[in-house]
């Protein structure tokens, strides 16, 4: 860099480089700033020099937010570990965290695909307030072929979720209050159904 440059200028030239240095391997990265500082240096008008560089800064923070965004291919040995919710032998990576607001991450559980579409389904009425979401999910709780302790393991890790995302203030804290969860999930409806079907079942057993 010129001992000329601004103060500014340089800090957006150092924020160019770390962008390139994360997005690239570190020869290809050094190539890529190599050339970037000769082209600058080339270039004695200011403003000509803060065009250039505003406009690969643009294109690298885009550049970067693609690769943060792209989902990571599971492994074999992920694929095949058992639904952490049900323990069916083979699973999906899922984000806790998802990756549309946190981009690819390590909080992750492993679900099936009926358990990973039944949290999905449970956050989404929560979280959005979606209609058709809590349609479904309704249909799966009170059907009874779920076992209440998936449902229960779900809706914790659901619930957890929904915490974070209310300390971090990207969700309105009454979507965490049990008024709100009993009125879309039908938490406690639910829970007295389960109740009383084992209490039938324990009945028809001893006949």
């Amino acid at each position: 860099m010129s001992e000329d440059w601004g103060a500014t200028e340089i800090k957006q030239i150092e924020e160019l480089y770390a962008l390139i240095r994360y997005i690239y391997r570190p020869g290809l990265a050094g190539k890529i700033i190599t050339a970037f500082d000769e082209a600058l240096a080339a270039k004695d008008d200011p403003a000509e020099r803060a065009g250039v560089i505003a406009h690969w800064l643009d294109f690298y923070q885009a550049h970067k937010y693609r690769k943060l965004m792209r989902r990571r291919r599971p492994t074999d040995a992920e694929r095949l570990t058992p639904c952490t919710a049900c323990g069916y032998p083979t699973s999906h990576r899922h984000h806790l965290w998802d990756i549309a607001t946190h981009g690819e991450n390590a909080v992750t559980v492993q679900l099936c695909a009926n358990c990973h579409e039944l949290h999905h389904l449970m956050y989404n009425t929560l979280a959005r307030d979606s209609a058709y979401s809590r349609k479904l999910l309704h249909h799966l709780m009170f059907a009874g072929p779920i076992p209440p302790a998936v449902i229960e393991r779900l809706y914790g890790w659901c619930r957890a979720i929904l915490a974070y995302e209310v300390e971090q203030g990207w969700l309105e804290p009454y979507k965490l209050s049990d008024l709100w969860v009993e009125e879309k999930l039908r938490l406690g409806e639910w829970r007295e159904s389960v109740q009383l079907s084992a209490v039938s079942e324990q009945r028809r057993k001893l006949g």
